[in-house]
């Protein structure tokens, strides 16, 4: 039965398996644990929506993994190009969805006892301290950086991902940013808080006031934020994962130089931001560093070793 099947060309399920990249496995074991977080929780209709949203992008997931490493289907650089939008969307999807899946997964929030370490390690609150210089004019400018986040995900995913660049470097890149996501949106289901802004409104002097950046980062959060999302700071793991990824590549590199000193200078002010606009505690913020750390430490040994693992098993190139 075996043989046939070989000269046939039908892979075998462990040929199928392998066929997924390291990342792939990543993102749909991160939805599986949220999968069965979900099949845990009291039944009722926030709980089928989630699992119906963790499911489906699961299994979008998993096709177009399939899809783009079939040679039977179509052109080449035609389904790479398919696998790619999925992969992005996968990650992006992966914290949008959250609004839904959180409130099922967990209950409660531990903002006090966050606030509570801010002060036994550091002696304060970074947000309190900050607002007796958060001006109009202060507020504007790090509500630009806080917002730049954005921006910067869109650049790095399109200039690594949406370019039909492949090899190591790329596959590092997937194999590091899916790590910090998937580490850093679970860390929000141990770890729930509202953060400053909302635990700690009574206490501040005043709102903060600020522009257009301003109101964009507030009408961000309120229309895609997933609320009790704030440990590990995300808007610092990323663009510090970014920053050292960028300089890594520059070591080899001299065009990757000035990115990785300008994604450096936005990530400072991201990580400065926040803070001083109330949305994060400053272990948050280190806990998010210490995922970066971490992060860029593991993902260019674990893309040698899935480049290896696909060239030991006679697989093409994720990428």
């Amino acid at each position: 039965m075996n043989e046939p099947a070989a000269r046939s060309g039908a892979p075998s399920p462990r040929r199928v398996r392998s066929a997924f990249a390291l990342h792939d496995w990543i993102l749909l074991v991160y939805h599986a644990v949220l999968l069965a977080l979900c099949a845990a929780a009291p039944a009722d209709r926030a709980r089928g929506l989630a699992a119906l949203l963790l499911g489906g992008s699961a299994l979008t997931l998993a096709a177009a993994a399939a899809f783009g490493r079939s040679a039977r289907f179509g052109a080449r650089r035609v389904r790479g190009a398919i696998y790619r939008v999925v992969l992005a969307g996968a990650v992006v999807g992966s914290y949008l969805m959250l609004r839904q899946v959180l409130p099922v997964v967990q209950s409660g929030t531990l903002d006090h006892e966050l606030y509570e370490l801010d002060l036994a390690l550091f002696g304060v609150e970074p947000a309190l301290f900050a607002q007796s210089f958060t001006a109009p004019a202060v507020v504007e400018y790090f509500a630009f950086f806080y917002f730049s986040y954005f921006g910067l995900l869109l650049v790095y995913t399109f200039a690594l991902l949406g370019l039909g660049a492949g090899g190591t470097a790329l596959t590092e890149f997937t194999i590091g940013t899916a790590l910090v996501y998937t580490i850093g949106q679970l860390g929000y289901v141990v770890v729930p808080g509202f953060g400053p802004f909302v635990h700690l409104r009574d206490v501040f002097d005043a709102p903060l006031q600020g522009g257009v950046f301003w109101r964009a980062v507030q009408s961000t959060v309120t229309a895609g934020g997933a609320q009790r999302d704030i440990f590990p700071s995300l808007h610092t793991a990323t663009p510090v994962w970014f920053t050292l990824f960028a300089a890594r590549r520059a070591r080899s590199v001299r065009a990757w130089t000035i990115p990785a000193i300008v994604t450096g200078f936005f990530a400072a002010n991201i990580v400065a931001s926040t803070m001083i606009l109330r949305w994060h505690y400053a272990v948050d913020v280190v806990a998010g560093l210490a995922l970066a750390l971490v992060v860029a430490l593991l993902a260019p040994r674990l893309a040698r070793w899935e480049v290896a693992r696909r060239e030991r098993a006679g697989l093409a190139p994720v990428f």
